[in-house]
Order: structure tokens, then C-alpha cells, then sequence
């Protein structure tokens, strides 16, 4: 059974802004060009390895994974993460991330 995962198009801008190329990461994988310009790919999981892997060799900074998790540009940041920036303690964060949470969709955090 194949599973479709998500992958954030913006991934590949990063990509780009630290010197790797996307379309040589995507030519790597074996994937489509045109999904560099996408907002959201879904991809099978053996695309999403594929993917990752690529990135890996065409990259030449062996961080190059840290850095695509690293953001500290804000217009880039997700809702639920603003909410917890803007709380004043640690515990106000998790409980803006929890309504957060549950108006917009309805699951456990643990």
C-alpha cells in the first residue's frame, strides 16, 4: 500500500536560497520539474526518500537538512507557530497551540 505524504513547495525555495539547485534535486529524484512550483506536492514514500536522498548529494553542506528545518524568516512561519512566539510562558504557548489546534483540526496533542 502506497501512502501519500506531503511536502511543502516552499521547501524548494529554500533549496534554492541556500545554493542548491532545485531542478537538479528534482532531476536527481527522478520527479517532475514542475513541482518546484507547486505550493504542495504529494508524493508516494518511496518519492519522498527519493527526494531527501537527492538533496543530500546534490547539496555540498552536509547540514543542509538542519538548515531547510531552520526558519527565522516570520512571513514564512506557520499560524500555530506565531501563536506560540507571541505567548508570554512556555505554558500560554502550549495552550495557544491547543485551541489552535482544535478550531482547526480536531486531533490529541500528547
Amino acid at each position: 500500500m502506497n501512502k501519500h505524504l506531503r511536502f511543502s513547495g516552499s521547501t524548494f525555495s529554500k533549496l534554492e536560497e541556500h545554493g542548491v539547485s532545485a531542478s537538479a534535486v528534482l532531476r536527481r529524484a527522478g520527479l517532475p520539474q514542475e513541482y518546484a512550483k507547486q505550493p504542495m506536492v504529494r508524493l508516494k514514500t518511496e518519492e519522498l526518500f527519493a527526494l531527501w536522498r537527492a538533496i543530500g548529494e546534490v547539496s555540498t553542506n552536509s547540514a543542509i537538512g538542519l538548515l531547510l528545518g531552520t526558519e527565522n524568516r516570520t512571513e514564512r512561519f506557520h499560524p500555530i507557530g506565531l501563536a506560540a512566539l507571541s505567548s508570554e510562558t512556555f505554558g500560554a504557548a502550549m495552550d495557544q497551540m491547543a485551541r489552535y489546534k482544535q478550531l482547526t483540526c480536531p486531533e490529541e496533542i500528547i
